[in-house]
């Protein structure tokens, strides 16, 4: 099942609680990118976020990946104020994409 990634999008009360807004924007980003791309999306879009560093500097590593096709890509994002360690999934359903904790699923 490809998805489109294109409906109304919601976030959910653990993700606003614990996941910066600017962090929130570079994940749909993230997602976005892939769609402009024409890449065959899965309707799952998990997100690993991890701390890391570079050059003695905490930072944010998000791996961003799918299961249909497989597809897996990291990325760096050195401006994040408050990197965490956590998984975020974005789902479409096809009538809302929802950004959302496992645990809330």
């Amino acid at each position: 099942m490809s998805s489109s990634f294109g409906s109304k999008r919601y976030v959910s009360r653990g993700v606003n609680k614990i996941v910066s807004p600017e962090l929130q924007l570079t994940l749909r980003a993230l997602v976005d990118e892939q769609v402009r791309n024409g890449l065959e999306m899965d309707y799952l879009q998990i997100f690993d976020l991890s701390i890391g560093e570079v050059h003695g500097r905490k930072v944010q590593k998000v791996m961003h990946r799918q299961e249909q096709p497989v597809r897996c890509k990291e990325t760096i994002l050195p401006s994040v104020r408050k990197p965490v360690n956590m998984t975020v999934w974005v789902i479409d359903s096809g009538d809302y994409v929802t950004m959302l904790l496992p645990s809330e699923y």
